[in-house]
């Protein structure tokens, strides 16, 4: 009797032991002595509704925490911020992974958004439709050299955008660079709905297969490995206060603009809520949710890019990875407690409490990897694109996703009896040979992308982007293969070619036309003006006062024609071969501009002004046609009640260009003529006693243009007006 009682009286006092012994092991959470600091990533608006619930619903509260926010802005860095200790906490985005491996302490806790927001916007109409299309362009993007929208420089990457590579500006935070052309795109959220509404068209990283996490929640490593159970407390009410948040959007709307935000409109922060809701996905996956082997795929994307060097990694990155590493940790001191406590009598007890353990765990695991193995396969035959997965050595197809069978129009069991070769169309566009030199170079290389032609069942071919990397899947060596069917894009970009081609040919004989034309009336326009001026001066008061009105008209018409027909060839030269650019010294062109017009500038008393000038890369020649139409259009317009004076300067601009200001005291120009006065052939006054061919300023543009530069007008009627423009900056010597 006391046999069989003695191993169930020892087990009992294990179990109370252990009670008793496991608090005493585990941390004591203890409150934070201050406020914890949450560092936002951009101004108050929907997009941190969840921390905002979590602090009125008293969810930190209920956790012994008090939180306070901390605005963001642009500039704002909330990698730098955790690891400096302004902030406890922060919101940033995937390029946190940079940052740590740049040897920032920061850990990520929490994923808000499941699919960035992150998007591209260029204006209405601007003809920029591609990530090709803004190639050589200015695109303005957060962090340094945009590494804080690492999304946008991923979907550059992947569209082969090396050769002609965008100009990257630092983000202003100011939506007007946008609107008034100062760049051509700008990062910004798909959830501004004010903002994409008014930019009308978005590049969303996405569609060109960049998918990453958004909004992600930080923290220092310090307060990670010291404080985990803080940490988990901030992680707990936050992402209640965001299911509060997705489950009562108006609430927090009026709560936002109340408290947080009362410049934002109601109609603007329900369709944020409603945007985000898309992102988040919260019916679908457990808000905050992050998975290593996504972050693997973000971080391999970055490597690819050269943001990270090869040797990166994900050690310590994810707080989920430093629980296990604690829990890890108390489990090895419980055990060498027991250990020591109960000798080798109850190392049995033990071992058979960690057996059922252990069975209980493996059940647990072997139902969690049958329930990710079933999301899984929902997911592969869920997306868009076509995947299979194949043998590196023969290229037989192993598995196929529902899109494969589609776009291919086999059956999954037909597809499965064949190789890739199979699929492709013989010659030089695709075939047996060239995907075996791709599979070839797949095994020992990294990722590849290219386009490949294929042939469907019915016999009909059509053209797919193939994505194709090596992947261990199941403890073997397979090729994962994702097909896009690109035949719309195939068909638009060889419409566009031919279209270009013909604008090309058209714009080449046109311009052609205009030179020939123009240079071939010289003469004949010559001896018009010779004789209208002979008849000037031999007749003039022989004959009646009409007469000498007549010819009047001539000398005057024929000399005005003379000079539509010198500035048309001017125009016309503009758009002919010429020198290339080269560095100029910008105070050379303005003072032979100044000398060419110095008559006129003596006659009516003007007074020049010229400050230091940059060196810029330009055509000389060109640039003292520019100068002399800018200062000559001062002088022309001039105000009839003061002598003229012009101020010409130059300061830094952008993305290493200079911007030049020609500023005069004339009679300026109404608001609603600023695009119409740099078309040619317009004038503004055309009664005006000085008014020209209206050339001038479309050659300016014209010229500007051509060096790579913009230019524009700022006016004050009756107070003056000031053309701008921009040139690159020519190199340091």
């Amino acid at each position: 009797m006391n046999r069989v009682f003695f191993p169930s009286a020892a087990a009992v006092a294990i179990c109370v032991l252990a009670t008793i012994a496991a608090p005493a092991i585990a941390e004591t959470p203890t409150p934070p002595s201050h406020p914890i600091h949450l560092q936002l990533k951009w101004r108050h608006q929907f997009q941190f509704a969840g921390y905002y619930a979590a602090i009125e619903k008293g969810y930190f509260a209920a956790e012994g925490l008090t939180v306070d926010l901390i605005e963001g802005g642009a500039g704002t860095n909330g990698a730098l911020d955790v690891s400096t200790g302004k902030a406890d906490f922060a919101i940033s985005s995937p390029s946190v992974l940079l940052e740590r491996n740049r040897g920032l302490p920061v850990v990520a806790v929490a994923a808000v958004f499941q699919h960035s927001p992150l998007v591209l916007l260029v204006r209405r109409n601007s003809g920029f439709d591609t990530p090709q299309s803004l190639g050589g362009r200015r695109v303005m993007l957060g962090g340094r050299d945009g590494t804080d929208d690492s999304e946008i420089l991923a979907m550059f990457a992947a569209e082969g955008m090396t050769k002609q590579p965008v100009v990257l500006l630092p983000h202003s935070g100011n939506f007007s660079d946008l609107m008034e052309g100062r760049v051509d795109a700008m990062s910004s959220y798909s959830t501004d709905i004010q903002e994409t509404q008014k930019a009308g068209e978005l590049l969303r990283p996405r569609q060109y297969g960049i998918d990453f996490y958004g909004d992600i929640l930080i923290t220092s490593l310090s307060l990670a490995t010291n404080q985990p159970n803080m940490v988990r407390a901030f992680k707990r009410a936050s992402l209640r206060g965001w299911q509060y948040a997705l489950a009562h959007p108006e609430e927090l709307t009026d709560l936002i603009r109340a408290r947080y935000a009362p410049e934002e409109s109601r109609e603007h922060l329900l369709g944020e809520a409603a945007a985000m809701r898309e992102l988040i996905l919260p019916e679908l996956v457990e808000i905050g949710h992050m998975n290593r082997g996504r972050w693997t795929h973000i971080g391999e994307t970055y490597a690819m890019l050269g943001l990270l060097r090869p040797d990166w990694t994900l050690d310590r990155f994810l707080f989920s990875d430093i629980e296990e590493e604690l829990h890890n940790s108390s489990n090895t001191w419980i055990m060498v407690g027991s250990i020591a406590g109960f000798a080798l009598f109850l190392i049995a007890i033990l071992l058979a409490g960690f057996v059922a353990r252990l069975r209980i765990l493996v059940h647990r695991r072997n139902r969690e990897l049958a329930a990710s193995e079933e999301q899984f396969r929902a997911i592969f035959d869920s997306v868009n694109d076509a995947i299979f997965l194949q043998a590196p050595e023969d290229g037989a197809i192993l598995a196929v996703n529902q899109r494969m069978c589609e776009l291919f129009g086999y059956r999954q069991e037909e597809l499965l009896d064949l190789s890739i070769g199979d699929l492709g169309l013989d010659g030089k566009s695709g075939g047996r040979t060239d995907i075996g030199h791709w599979l070839a170079k797949a095994r020992s290389d990294r990722p590849h992308l290219f386009e490949w032609r294929v042939r469907a069942k019915d016999g009909h071919g059509f053209w797919v982007e193939i994505s194709l990397r090596q992947a261990r899947i199941g403890g073997e060596d397979l090729l994962l293969v994702v097909a896009r069917d690109i035949s719309a894009r195939k068909e638009v970009e060889e419409k566009l070619r031919r279209t270009i081609e013909d604008l090309v040919s058209s714009n080449s004989d046109l311009e052609r036309f205009a030179y020939v034309s123009s240079h071939d009336l010289q003469t004949p326009l010559r001896n018009v003006v010779s004789y209208a001026q002979l008849l000037d001066r031999r007749y003039r008061g022989k004959l009646d006062a009409d007469a000498d009105e007549f010819i009047g008209f001539i000398v005057d018409n024929t000399r005005h024609m003379s000079e539509l027909i010198n500035d048309l060839l001017d125009y016309t030269r503009v758009g002919r071969p010429s020198l290339p650019l080269v560095p100029v010294d910008a105070r050379r062109p303005v003072e032979q501009a100044v000398a060419l017009l110095r008559p006129e500038i003596e006659a009516c008393g003007a007074k020049i002004m010229v400050k230091e000038m940059p060196r810029v890369m330009a055509d000389e020649a060109q640039m003292v046609s520019l100068m002399q139409n800018l200062i000559g259009n001062a002088l022309k317009y001039r105000h009839p009640d003061r002598k003229p004076e012009i101020k010409i300067e130059a300061v830094p601009h952008l993305g290493a260009m200079w911007c030049f200001a020609v500023q005069d005291n004339g009679v300026g120009i109404e608001k609603q003529y600023f695009a119409k006065i740099f078309e040619i052939f317009q004038r503004l006054y055309p009664d005006h006693k000085s008014s020209g061919t209206g050339i001038g300023l479309a050659l300016c543009q014209r010229i500007i243009h051509r060096f790579g530069g913009d230019i524009w007008v700022e006016s004050i009627p009756g107070v003056g007006t000031t053309f701008l423009f921009t040139l690159p900056a020519a190199p340091e010597l």
